[in-house]
């Protein structure tokens, strides 16, 4: 890994959200991430976080939509210091409820 992340001067990695009435973002209408959103540890141990001074781009956030079916919330993580991807850990997950699930689905990290 770490031959790779020197060899780059860019990374990239995708993580996808496939949930089912869970938010994972935000809540509802609002435009600003709920209080207790997600947070993503990086290869290095910084984290990206909504209110962070790292921030992943939510290119899609259809998880606030509880109507029975299933949305999707991704994240893209892109930056220029390639010792920051991958992605290792993903904290405040939603909690386990009846009728609430979602499951993730993390991409390779591109090295450019």
């Amino acid at each position: 890994m770490n031959f790779l992340q020197l060899l780059s001067s860019e990374a990239v990695q995708h993580i996808t959200i496939h949930c089912l009435n869970a938010s994972v973002w935000r809540d509802g209408s609002s435009g600003e991430p709920s209080d207790n959103t997600m947070s993503f540890r990086a290869w290095n141990g910084q984290m990206f976080e909504a209110r962070g001074q790292l921030r992943p781009e939510v290119a899609a956030d259809d998880c606030k939509i509880k109507d029975g079916r299933w949305h999707r919330t991704l994240f893209s993580f892109r930056t220029q210091d390639p010792q920051q991807l991958p992605i290792v850990n993903i904290y405040n997950l939603p909690p386990s409820e009846p009728g609430k699930h979602y499951h993730l689905e993390v991409g390779p990290v591109c090295f450019l």
